[in-house]
Protein backbone atom coordinates (compact mmCIF):
# COMPACT_ATOMS: atom_id res chain seq x y z
CA UNK A 1 0.00 0.00 0.00
CA UNK A 2 1.03 3.48 -0.38
CA UNK A 3 0.32 6.61 2.05
CA UNK A 4 -0.46 9.84 0.78
CA UNK A 5 0.72 13.16 3.55
CA UNK A 6 -3.41 13.82 3.44
CA UNK A 7 -5.50 14.22 5.80
CA UNK A 8 -9.32 13.48 5.66
CA UNK A 9 -11.88 15.91 7.56
CA UNK A 10 -11.47 15.84 11.33
CA UNK A 11 -12.82 13.86 14.00
CA UNK A 12 -14.33 15.49 17.35
CA UNK A 13 -13.64 14.64 20.69
CA UNK A 14 -13.84 15.14 24.37
CA UNK A 15 -11.26 17.32 25.41
CA UNK A 16 -9.70 20.28 27.60
CA UNK A 17 -12.33 21.63 30.15
CA UNK A 18 -15.39 21.26 27.70
CA UNK A 19 -13.70 22.12 24.34
CA UNK A 20 -13.29 19.85 21.69
CA UNK A 21 -10.38 18.95 20.45
CA UNK A 22 -9.16 18.11 16.60
CA UNK A 23 -7.63 15.41 15.45
CA UNK A 24 -6.20 14.15 11.98
CA UNK A 25 -6.23 10.56 10.00
CA UNK A 26 -3.95 9.82 7.31
CA UNK A 27 -4.90 8.38 4.11
CA UNK A 28 -3.96 4.58 3.00
CA UNK A 29 -4.38 4.04 -0.54
CA UNK A 30 -5.10 0.49 -1.85
CA UNK A 31 -7.04 -2.20 -0.48
CA UNK A 32 -7.09 -4.30 3.05
CA UNK A 33 -7.62 -3.57 6.62
CA UNK A 34 -5.32 -0.49 6.59
CA UNK A 35 -7.74 1.22 4.29
CA UNK A 36 -10.44 -0.01 6.19
CA UNK A 37 -8.82 1.63 9.47
CA UNK A 38 -8.62 5.06 7.19
CA UNK A 39 -12.02 5.06 6.38
CA UNK A 40 -13.67 3.74 9.68
CA UNK A 41 -11.42 5.59 12.26
CA UNK A 42 -12.99 9.24 12.23
CA UNK A 43 -16.81 8.65 11.68
CA UNK A 44 -17.36 5.06 12.03
CA UNK A 45 -18.30 2.54 15.32
CA UNK A 46 -15.00 3.57 17.03
CA UNK A 47 -15.24 -0.38 18.40
CA UNK A 48 -15.43 -1.79 15.40
CA UNK A 49 -13.08 0.73 13.98
CA UNK A 50 -9.93 -0.48 16.59
CA UNK A 51 -10.63 -3.76 15.89
CA UNK A 52 -9.92 -3.14 12.33
CA UNK A 53 -6.94 -1.31 13.00
CA UNK A 54 -5.91 -4.02 15.47
CA UNK A 55 -6.04 -6.61 12.53
CA UNK A 56 -4.64 -4.31 9.73
CA UNK A 57 -1.65 -3.77 12.06
CA UNK A 58 -1.12 -7.67 12.51
CA UNK A 59 0.05 -7.69 8.49
CA UNK A 60 3.56 -8.42 8.29
CA UNK A 61 3.53 -7.43 4.72
CA UNK A 62 2.57 -3.81 5.20
CA UNK A 63 5.17 -0.85 5.05
CA UNK A 64 6.65 1.43 7.62
CA UNK A 65 4.72 3.99 6.13
CA UNK A 66 1.69 2.15 6.07
CA UNK A 67 1.93 1.03 9.87
CA UNK A 68 2.91 4.55 10.93
CA UNK A 69 -0.26 5.34 9.74
CA UNK A 70 -2.17 3.03 10.53
CA UNK A 71 -0.96 3.57 14.11
CA UNK A 72 -2.02 7.64 13.53
CA UNK A 73 -5.59 6.23 12.67
CA UNK A 74 -6.09 4.29 15.21
CA UNK A 75 -4.85 6.95 17.67
CA UNK A 76 -7.62 8.96 16.70
CA UNK A 77 -10.09 5.97 17.48
CA UNK A 78 -8.78 6.09 20.98
CA UNK A 79 -8.77 10.14 20.76
CA UNK A 80 -12.50 9.22 20.28
CA UNK A 81 -13.09 7.25 23.36
CA UNK A 82 -11.34 9.35 25.62
CA UNK A 83 -7.91 6.86 25.54
CA UNK A 84 -5.66 9.71 25.84
CA UNK A 85 -3.03 7.23 27.17
CA UNK A 86 -3.67 4.33 24.66
CA UNK A 87 -3.79 6.85 22.07
CA UNK A 88 -0.38 8.73 23.43
CA UNK A 89 1.07 5.08 22.37
CA UNK A 90 0.03 4.48 19.36
CA UNK A 91 1.30 7.76 18.33
CA UNK A 92 4.59 7.14 19.78
CA UNK A 93 4.86 4.03 17.66
CA UNK A 94 4.05 6.11 14.79
CA UNK A 95 6.90 8.60 15.03
CA UNK A 96 9.18 5.92 15.87
CA UNK A 97 8.64 4.07 12.43
CA UNK A 98 8.29 7.71 10.57
CA UNK A 99 8.43 10.68 12.48
CA UNK A 100 8.04 13.33 9.55
CA UNK A 101 4.18 12.91 9.49
CA UNK A 102 2.21 16.09 10.70
CA UNK A 103 -1.09 14.74 11.50
CA UNK A 104 1.06 12.43 14.00
CA UNK A 105 2.02 15.25 16.13
CA UNK A 106 -1.51 16.99 15.88
CA UNK A 107 -2.48 14.04 17.38
CA UNK A 108 0.12 13.78 20.23
CA UNK A 109 -1.14 17.26 21.02
CA UNK A 110 -4.22 16.21 21.22
CA UNK A 111 -3.84 13.49 23.92
CA UNK A 112 -1.12 15.42 25.80
CA UNK A 113 -3.89 18.17 26.40
CA UNK A 114 -6.09 16.07 27.44
CA UNK A 115 -3.59 14.65 29.92
CA UNK A 116 -2.96 17.69 30.95
CA UNK A 117 0.43 17.96 29.53
CA UNK A 118 -0.04 21.32 27.96
CA UNK A 119 3.35 22.40 27.47
CA UNK A 120 4.55 19.34 25.71
CA UNK A 121 1.37 19.66 23.95
CA UNK A 122 2.43 23.41 22.37
CA UNK A 123 6.09 21.51 21.41
CA UNK A 124 4.05 19.40 19.38
CA UNK A 125 1.23 21.34 17.72
CA UNK A 126 4.67 23.77 16.58
CA UNK A 127 6.29 20.52 15.10
CA UNK A 128 2.76 19.92 13.33
CA UNK A 129 3.02 23.46 11.80
CA UNK A 130 6.56 23.57 11.07
CA UNK A 131 6.45 20.06 9.41
CA UNK A 132 2.95 20.73 7.63
CA UNK A 133 0.18 18.98 6.81
CA UNK A 134 -3.39 19.85 4.31
CA UNK A 135 -4.94 20.46 7.19
CA UNK A 136 -3.05 22.58 9.24
CA UNK A 137 -5.73 24.36 10.87
CA UNK A 138 -6.42 21.50 13.23
CA UNK A 139 -2.96 22.17 14.86
CA UNK A 140 -3.54 25.77 15.16
CA UNK A 141 -7.05 25.44 16.45
CA UNK A 142 -5.34 22.79 18.86
CA UNK A 143 -2.67 24.31 19.83
CA UNK A 144 -4.99 27.76 20.43
CA UNK A 145 -6.55 25.52 23.33
CA UNK A 146 -2.79 24.56 24.43
CA UNK A 147 -2.31 28.17 24.92
CA UNK A 148 -5.58 29.04 26.57
CA UNK A 149 -4.98 26.43 28.96
CA UNK A 150 -1.71 28.43 29.91
CA UNK A 151 -3.24 31.39 30.42
CA UNK A 152 -2.42 33.09 26.98
CA UNK A 153 -5.05 34.35 25.96
CA UNK A 154 -3.93 36.44 22.87
CA UNK A 155 -2.17 33.92 21.47
CA UNK A 156 -5.15 31.21 21.86
CA UNK A 157 -7.26 33.79 20.13
CA UNK A 158 -4.18 34.54 17.47
CA UNK A 159 -4.48 30.85 16.61
CA UNK A 160 -8.43 30.32 16.54
CA UNK A 161 -8.59 33.26 13.76
CA UNK A 162 -5.78 31.56 12.31
CA UNK A 163 -7.00 28.16 12.16
CA UNK A 164 -10.93 29.66 10.60
CA UNK A 165 -8.52 31.70 8.22
CA UNK A 166 -7.34 28.81 6.63
CA UNK A 167 -10.59 27.15 6.80
CA UNK A 168 -13.44 29.47 7.33
CA UNK A 169 -16.02 26.42 7.34
CA UNK A 170 -14.23 25.43 10.36
CA UNK A 171 -16.66 25.83 12.87
CA UNK A 172 -14.71 24.83 15.94
CA UNK A 173 -12.62 27.31 15.30
CA UNK A 174 -15.62 30.09 14.16
CA UNK A 175 -17.20 29.00 17.86
CA UNK A 176 -14.00 29.16 20.07
CA UNK A 177 -13.65 33.15 18.61
CA UNK A 178 -17.77 33.82 19.69
CA UNK A 179 -16.67 34.02 23.07
CA UNK A 180 -14.12 36.70 22.71
CA UNK A 181 -14.67 40.33 22.34
CA UNK A 182 -11.84 43.03 22.04
CA UNK A 183 -11.59 45.08 25.07
CA UNK A 184 -8.92 47.90 24.24
CA UNK A 185 -6.18 45.56 23.14
CA UNK A 186 -6.42 42.80 25.29
CA UNK A 187 -8.65 39.70 24.34
CA UNK A 188 -10.95 38.73 27.23
CA UNK A 189 -12.86 35.25 26.66
CA UNK A 190 -16.24 36.46 26.74
CA UNK A 191 -18.37 33.48 28.01
CA UNK A 192 -17.23 29.58 28.32
CA UNK A 193 -17.29 27.26 26.29
CA UNK A 194 -19.85 25.01 24.92
CA UNK A 195 -19.70 21.37 25.33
Amino acid sequence: MRILNAVSALALLGAVCTATSANAVVLVLGGGAGSQCYATAEYGDAFKAFDICTRALSDMEMSVRDRAATYINRSVVRLRVHDWSGALGDIDLAIVRVSGIGEAYVNRGAALINLGRTQEALTDLNKAINLGLDKVHLAYYNRGLAKEKMNDTRGAYADYRKALDLDPTFTMAADELKRYSTSGQMMVPIGPRNS
